[in-house]
C-alpha cells in the first residue's frame, strides 16, 4: 500500500480542464487527498495542484519531406505514426519525461498512447466521455477514416489500460465489445441545496448548452410556438458553431415572442439561471449513436435546479426519467412528438416534477459518483506501492 506519502496522480486532458465540468470534478476531489499534477491546455484549474501546461497551437516544423511523409501516412492509415506525431501527444511525453506517478487519469482515448508512454498502461485509468467508435463523421471517405482513427485508438490504447470509466451504462456496454469493462461515472452535477420555486404565470422551459443543428433545437421551437399550453423557451446557447446559432436566432424571431435566445452562461452561475425556471427540455434526435446513448451534463444541470424534465426516447435519459418520476419522455424526435407532450402540461403536474427532482437530487449528484475515481486511482496507486516493494 501506499501510506509514506500521498498517492502521486496526474490527470492528463487534451482540453483545457477549468471548462470541462467532468474533468474539474476529478481534479477537486483528487486533490482533497492525493498530490495532483495536471497537464492540459489553459490554465492552473486548481490551486492545490501542479499544472503543466500543453499549447495546442505549438506545432515542431516538420519541414517539406516531413509533411510528405504525414500525408502519406494519414492516406495510408499508419495511425501509430500520426498518433505519436501530434503536437499534443509529442508536448506531453517531452514535459513529463522523467516524472514518475502512482497512477494516471488520462480524460477521452486521444490521451491514452500518452499515458502510456509517461507511466505505463498498468498505471493508467481511461475516463471515456464517448464512444468513440460510434462518434458522428461525414458520409465521406475521409469520415470513414476518421471512424477507423477513433476506433484503432480504442483497440489500441484503451484495451491495454488498467481500468476505465464512461458516462452511461449503455456506451459501458457497447465498449464490453472492444474488450474494456468500464464502471460508469454519470456526468452529474454537484448537490445544490435548493427548494422548487412555486408556480406563477406561464410555464417555463430551458436549454442551455451548444446549438448544434444536429440537436433538434428547431424542432423543440417549433412545438413550443404550436402548443396549445401557455409557455415559454428560453434558450442560453453558446457561439459554437456561430453559423447555427445564428440561424436559431433567425428561427426564434420568425416564431414569435414565446422564444428567447440569450447569451450562455457560465458553469458557477448556470444552476441558479435554471433555477428561476419550471422544466429543462432536451430532446436529442439520435443522429449518432452517441446521441443515441446520451447521458449529459445539462440532464444532472436541469435535477439540481430543481426542474421537471422533458426528453426524448432517448435510452439513458429516459430511464432516468422514469425512474425518478422527473417529467415526461415524448413518443419521438419530431416537433408533432413534442407538441403532444407540451399540451397536456398542467402545472399541478409540472409541481410534482419538479418535487421528484429536488428528491433525486442527492441519488444523482456528483458526490455519488465521483468516488469510482477515487477508487480505481487508489488501486492502481497501492498495486504500484506493492509493486514497488516487491522489487526492493
Amino acid at each position: 500500500m501506499v501510506t509514506a506519502d500521498r498517492p502521486r496522480v496526474l490527470i492528463l486532458s487534451f482540453d483545457a480542464i477549468d471548462v470541462d465540468p467532468r474533468v474539474i470534478k476529478q481534479v477537486r476531489r483528487l486533490a482533497v487527498d492525493h498530490d495532483v499534477t495536471t497537464c492540459a491546455p489553459g490554465g492552473q484549474p486548481d490551486p492545490r495542484v501542479e499544472h503543466v501546461p500543453l499549447d495546442p497551437a505549438a506545432a515542431r516544423p516538420r519541414g517539406r519531406l516531413g509533411n510528405l511523409v504525414d500525408d502519406v501516412a494519414r492516406s495510408r492509415e499508419w495511425f501509430g505514426w500520426s498518433y505519436r506525431r501530434l503536437p499534443l501527444v509529442q508536448q506531453t511525453t517531452r514535459l513529463l519525461r522523467g516524472r514518475t506517478f502512482d497512477a494516471v487519469l488520462a480524460n477521452d482515448a486521444e490521451t491514452l498512447g500518452a499515458a502510456i508512454a509517461v507511466a505505463g498502461a498498468d498505471k493508467v485509468h481511461a475516463d471515456l466521455h464517448e464512444f468513440y467508435p460510434g462518434l458522428p463523421v461525414e458520409d465521406s471517405p475521409l469520415g470513414l477514416r476518421q471512424r477507423r482513427y477513433w476506433t484503432w485508438l480504442i483497440t489500441r490504447f484503451a484495451s491495454r489500460v488498467r481500468s476505465s470509466t464512461t458516462v452511461g451504462q449503455a456506451i459501458a456496454e457497447r465498449y464490453r465489445e472492444y474488450g474494456l469493462a468500464p464502471g460508469v461515472v454519470t456526468n452529474a452535477a454537484p448537490f445544490r441545496d435548493l427548494e422548487p420555486v412555486p408556480h406563477t404565470g406561464p410555464l417555463r422551459l430551458v436549454h442551455s448548452g451548444n446549438p448544434f443543428r444536429e440537436r433538434g433545437l428547431g424542432e423543440i421551437m417549433h412545438a413550443v410556438a404550436a402548443s396549445t399550453t401557455d409557455l415559454t423557451l428560453d434558450l442560453y446557447l453558446t457561439y459554437n458553431p456561430p453559423g447555427d446559432r445564428a440561424e436559431l436566432q433567425q428561427l426564434a424571431a420568425q416564431l414569435g415572442d414565446r422564444i428567447r435566445i440569450h447569451e450562455p452562461v457560465a458553469q458557477a452561475v448556470l444552476i441558479d439561471t435554471l433555477h428561476t425556471a419550471d422544466l429543462g427540455i432536451h430532446v436529442l434526435p439520435p443522429t449518432s449513436e452517441n446521441n443515441a446513448l446520451a447521458l449529459p451534463n445539462k440532464f444532472f444541470d436541469f435535477v439540481q435546479a430543481r426542474l421537471g424534465v422533458i426528453v426524448g426516447p432517448s435510452l439513458e435519459m429516459a430511464r432516468l426519467v422514469r425512474e425518478h418520476g422527473l417529467g415526461v419522455v415524448t413518443d419521438g424526435f419530431t416537433r408533432e412528438d413534442i407538441t403532444v407532450v407540451l399540451d397536456a402540461l398542467t402545472p399541478e403536474a409540472v409541481a410534482g416534477y419538479r418535487r421528484a427532482a429536488h428528491a433525486a437530487a442527492h441519488a444523482l449528484s456528483a458526490e455519488a459518483q465521483v468516488e469510482v475515481w477515487v477508487d480505481a486511482v487508489d488501486a492502481i496507486a497501492e498495486s504500484a506501492g506493492r509493486t514497488a516493494t516487491e522489487r526492493a
